[in-house]
């Protein structure tokens, strides 16, 4: 559970403020760096979510309700957390971000962790993602940036290896 907050609640307030920026026509650049680093960590996301909900199914006894209740401190805390980070760096100091923004986009994405692995919400006013933060969504997606062909990078991590040309 730790591994699955880690993944899936840290670090967010950090990628919506790149995030922020590239949507404002700076950093684009770094930008893109934070959606490998943002897709790189959804990757893992979906690993551990996958791990805990085939041990809801292979060891059901360990979800007893005081187990339950204890992963749900954790994420509520991890959610906390994040929150409080979110409003010590960023605060209402930067331009098209405010603390409340913060707040309800990790509340939400702590609901979003929650129910995916089949939980009710832990926060019943931020089930939906917030209007005012669907571009996060857009900006995180490494798969939806437009680039010139010519220009374009490859956004896999494998790398082929060079031929050594012996004629």
């Amino acid at each position: 559970m730790a591994n699955f907050i880690l993944e899936g609640v840290y670090f967010y307030s950090g990628f919506m403020f790149f995030y922020n920026l590239a949507r404002n026509g700076k950093m684009p650049g770094s930008a893109q760096e934070i959606r490998y680093i943002n897709r790189d960590e959804n990757t893992h996301l979906w690993l551990f979510r996958n791990i805990i909900l085939e041990l809801q199914k292979e060891e059901p006894e360990l979800f007893t309700d005081e187990n339950i209740a204890e992963l749900r401190a954790m994420l509520e805390e991890g959610v906390r957390q994040e929150i409080a980070w979110g409003h010590y760096v960023i605060g209402d100091d930067i331009a098209g971000l405010t603390k409340d923004m913060v707040s309800d986009y990790i509340r939400y994405l702590g609901n979003q962790r929650w129910t995916s692995l089949g939980f009710d919400p832990l926060f019943a006013d931020n089930v939906e993602e917030p209007e005012n933060m669907r571009w996060v969504s857009q900006y995180s997606n490494a798969n939806m940036v437009k680039t010139d062909f010519f220009e374009a990078k490859s956004t896999a991590y494998a790398k082929s290896t060079a031929l050594v040309d012996d004629l």
